[in-house]
């Protein structure tokens, strides 16, 4: 009988450390969204409000993912052309130029036509935005970043 009670105890024991951990990593995953939040880049605010985490709990493990479900997020976070990944200008693929809306600053009127539009034969692209490793970092004082 004293083997079942021991059984019983270790089994709530786990059942408790389990839940504790599972609080804890909901309670970092959230406070690495509010520094991520504070860090992003905000146009219209889409990226920002979109950043979320998500708590995996495996029998012996559990998983804290942080980040945003939006295709572009990506970009801010790695760069794009020669400050991406690939480290080259961003050319056009099935036309002679490049064409994008710019309402911007900095952009006179002769480089612009009368519909807003900027041509290019190639971009250098934007520099990186590291705002969920930083937040990482600043939350944990340590950097682990999923490379897929």
């Amino acid at each position: 009988m004293a083997g079942g009670h021991a059984e019983l105890h270790r089994a709530v024991y786990d059942r408790e450390t389990a839940r504790a951990a599972r609080r804890w990593a909901d309670r970092i995953g959230g406070r690495v969204v509010n520094e991520a939040k504070k860090r992003c880049p905000v146009d219209e605010g889409t990226l920002r409000a979109s950043i979320t985490h998500v708590v995996d709990a495996q029998p012996g493990k559990i998983t804290v993912v942080v980040g945003s479900p939006l295709d572009y997020a990506r970009y801010i976070h790695e760069g794009t052309g020669v400050h991406g990944p690939k480290g080259t200008p961003i050319t056009p693929v099935t036309r002679q130029a490049l064409k994008f809306k710019w309402d911007g600053p900095g952009t006179s009127t002769r480089s612009k036509d009368k519909r807003g539009y900027v041509f290019a034969k190639s971009v250098k692209g934007v520099k990186p935005n590291p705002f969920l490793a930083d937040a990482l970092e600043a939350v944990m004082g340590v950097t682990r970043r999923r490379t897929n």
